[in-house]
């Protein structure tokens, strides 16, 4: 894991959807506070493919088949450091870009939804490994 500095891109995968999200800071160096900006879903489950989907959509939003749920108010996270990857900036404010001038806010609670909805299916399926007598036993939404 390259090192995260506030303010850098970073996104967290689950199945068929990636999290973007704005490190914000290293907590204890296990964990990392960020604030969610936007959600992909619809993404092919074959990892190597991801980013090729990502950049396709990046460069013509209107006819790609991926949703993007825009996070903007969704609430600050903070998670294994471990699971975060640095994000292509460019693909990202691209596709951030194209959310952010559609501005639906009909699409707020369906955005909360899906987000609160990837926590879980992450929290589900990558805790293994994160089982320690310290470890919360299970996942607290804070609204």
């Amino acid at each position: 894991m390259n090192t995260i500095n506030p303010g850098q891109i970073v996104y967290l995968e689950c199945l068929d959807k990636r999290l973007y999200a704005e490190a914000i800071q290293v907590a204890g160096s296990v964990r990392l506070w960020c604030r969610p900006l936007m959600l992909v879903s619809n993404l092919p489950h074959d990892s190597h493919q991801q980013q090729a989907v990502i950049a396709d959509a990046a460069i013509d939003p209107e006819t790609c088949s991926l949703e993007l749920f825009d996070l903007k108010t969704a609430p600050d996270l903070v998670w294994p450091l471990e699971s975060f990857k640095m994000a292509f900036d460019t693909d990202f404010f691209a596709l951030l870009f194209h959310l952010r001038i559609m501005d639906n806010s009909e699409a707020e609670g369906p955005a909360k939804q899906q987000f609160q909805h990837f926590l879980h299916s992450c929290w589900q399926h990558g805790t293994k490994g994160y089982d320690t007598p310290q470890a919360p036993r299970k996942l607290i939404s804070i609204r």
